[in-house]
């Protein structure tokens, strides 16, 4: 079975934020999918300040992840990516048999309704009380992002570090011990 993700970034960390703990986004990609399994993983990012050294690290740490980045710059107002989600569900909808949509817009209940009827399975990650009532219902699945708490909550302290895709990358090398 073909996996594909779709995440809609601003849900999700409001999401997080309104439950107490952040979300391990790498977490996300191996408790829904193998790499066998998955298609491709969207992440739509909303960028408030495109000078901010952190949002730029954040999106770069998603690419690095394995997420297909779609960014766009919304600063003071309410990010909106239910037209980006919609068309990146419908024209991938022939490369995966289910989708993991984590968004709340009653906006994308028309696509899912569209994408049950070409037979694909969606399923849809968030907080009951923060998800539209008729995307809920068109759902195949529902999957409470408490209940999966102990699986994608990220652990430890401090920030996680990744190279930046403008640095290369150092080769490791590994010496080998003749006796083996």
């Amino acid at each position: 079975m073909r996996i594909g993700i779709f995440i809609d970034g601003s849900y999700m960390y409001q999401a997080s934020k309104r439950l107490g703990w952040n979300v391990d986004h790498k977490r996300v990609l191996t408790q829904f999918s193998t790499p066998e399994q998955l298609y491709n993983a969207f992440y739509y990012a909303p960028v408030t300040d495109p000078d901010d050294e952190r949002q730029k690290r954040f999106i770069e740490a998603l690419v690095f992840m394995g997420y297909t980045v779609r960014s766009r710059y919304t600063p003071g107002r309410e990010p909106r990516f239910e037209a980006l989600i919609a068309t990146d569900l419908l024209t991938t909808a022939p490369r995966w048999d289910r989708a993991l949509l984590a968004s709340a817009s009653g906006e994308l209940a028309h696509t899912l309704t569209v994408l049950r009827g070409m037979g694909k399975e969606v399923h849809l990650l968030g907080i009951p009380e923060a998800v539209d009532l008729e995307l809920r219902n068109l759902a195949d699945r529902f999957l409470d992002l408490r209940e999966w708490r102990e699986v994608l909550e990220r652990k430890g302290g401090g920030r996680r570090t990744y190279p930046t895709l403008s640095e290369p990358v150092e080769e490791a090398t590994v010496e080998l011990d003749p006796r083996d």
